[in-house]
Order: structure tokens, then sequence, then C-alpha cells
């Protein structure tokens, strides 16, 4: 069995990765991490094969200001188109596939798996990411959450359609693309991550 783990996620998220990998091939499976470049130290530590994706992520992490909203939409398409063709040549010939990390890399993983036909798994690390009546969403950047609206459930389906308007074209734009160069059926137009009801869900 051969398997690749994808992610775009600071050093916190690559690590549970690594050791699925590690465990991965301790059980006689082949596992690849395709992954941000600068966590290729700690791949090679332990013996697991990066595919080095996008830019550095401490460069983001530890900008002096995070991205503004304006910037956004530029970033998503950016990882999103680097991810489609990273995640898409690393996966061929594998069984399986784990996805985790920022949303637009998530879901681009997940829809090269559906592209090409193989499972697929998608990790949060973080709870409070996932849709509950429990407890709200937190907003995205540039879009506060309605202070008239306390039904959580509401909440979180404005929050889905915040992400889909942010990272929805992007993504289905690359998977329209994909699409037509396979020459395949087609994948049908993608959610970004988020609600009840979507095929991938919000990762940290």
């Amino acid at each position: 069995m051969r398997v690749l783990l994808s992610t775009y996620d600071s050093r916190g998220g690559v690590e549970p990765l690594v050791g699925l990998a590690v465990r991965l091939r301790a059980l006689g499976a082949e596992a690849l991490v395709c992954a941000p470049p600068d966590c290729a130290e700690r791949l090679a530590e332990a013996g697991v094969p990066l595919i080095p994706a996008g830019e550095p992520v401490r460069r983001l992490v530890h900008s002096a200001a995070p991205p503004s909203p304006d910037d956004v939409p530029r970033l998503t398409a950016e990882l999103i188109a680097t991810w489609f063709d990273k995640v898409a040549a690393a996966a061929e010939g594998c069984d399986a596939l784990v996805a985790s990390g920022v949303i637009p890399a998530a879901a681009d993983a997940r829809s090269v798996a559906e592209k090409l036909g193989i499972h697929s798994v998608h990790v949060s690390y973080c709870p409070i990411f996932l849709p509950s009546p429990h407890y709200p969403p937190h907003p995205l950047p540039g879009q506060p959450l309605p202070p008239d609206v306390t039904d959580n459930r509401v909440l979180w389906e404005l929050n889905a359609q915040g992400y889909n308007a942010i990272f929805g074209p992007a993504l289905n734009t690359h998977r329209a693309i994909n699409i037509a160069a396979a020459a395949t059926v087609g994948l049908p137009a993608g959610s970004s991550g988020t609600g009840s009801g979507d095929k991938t869900r919000p990762a940290g």
C-alpha cells in the first residue's frame, strides 16, 4: 500500500503526520508527505520522503503582520494552484490520501483524491474548527459574525458561506482545469470545506 499524507501547516500540524508516516512504514506500507519545504529537516530525521510544496510556512507565521483580508483571495489562489499540481503528481499510484492543514490545501488534496478515485480522509487536530451547535465558529478575516445572530447552527452556515466565497472560485477553477486536462468524466463544483454535508471539514 502507498499512502500520501498532505498538509500545509506549521510544525504542530506536520508532526502528527510524521508519526503516522513512521507507523505506516513500520506496518509495511509506503508513506510519503507533501508539505511545506521548511519541514524537510524533520522529515529527514524520521526517514520519511518529502514532496515540498508551497512557500515556507515560517515566513507566514512569523511575519510582522498577518495577511490583510484583501490579500487572502490572492494567497488562496496561489496555494490552491500549487497544491493541485504537487499533490496530483505525488498521489499518482497511491492507494489512499490523508489531508490536513489549512482549508485550501486540504480541500485541494481531497479534490485530487476524488479525481484519481482513491480513498481519502481529512484530519482536523482542533475540534473548535468543526461545526457544532455548542459553540460559534471563528470569524473569517474581514468577515465578522453578525452580532444579532445567536443560533450557533445559523452562524456555522454563515461561516460555511464565507469559506465558499473566499476559497470556492479558485478551488472550482482548478477542479475544472484538472478535469479537462485528464479528459475524465469530471468533478462537480466542490465545497471549500465547511458546513454540514460537505465533503471536507475545516482544519487548523
